[in-house]
């Protein structure tokens, strides 16, 4: 069953796909892209959940969290030039129980209409 629009997920931002200034399309660009559930997990569990997962030291470090409601997500595939009807579906993995994915293909033209919709997180740490 899809995740209600209301929902907000979350996708961990590393410097492989943040340059400090710039998003690369490739954080939703593809199919099957892998996004956690506030619902499910708090945002503030996911900062050493995502090091401890998606890191790969020195050279993907995980630098942002970037947050969006499903509604807002699924809003902006219905009004692409090509409309896609976006889904999020849960897949809850034995470390991550919110983990979810969006199983649509996302072309790099869409991956870039969603990534300004995303709201920021930086870690409370300062790391």
């Amino acid at each position: 069953m899809p995740i209600p629009p209301e929902e907000d997920i979350v996708r961990g931002i590393c410097t492989n796909d943040w340059d400090g200034e710039r998003l690369s399309a490739s954080l939703f660009k593809g199919q099957n892209k892998s996004v956690s559930r506030l619902a499910i997990v708090p945002l503030a569990e996911h900062w050493d959940m995502f090091r401890q997962h998606l890191q790969k030291p020195p050279e993907r470090l995980l630098r942002l969290i970037g947050e969006i409601d499903v509604g807002n997500l699924q809003q902006i595939g219905r009004g692409y030039q090509i409309s896609v009807e976006l889904t999020v579906e849960p897949d809850p993995l034995e470390w991550n129980p919110g983990h979810a994915v969006i199983p649509q293909r996302i072309t790099r033209g869409l991956a870039n209409k969603i990534i300004p919709e995303l709201k920021f997180h930086e870690p409370p740490d300062g790391v």
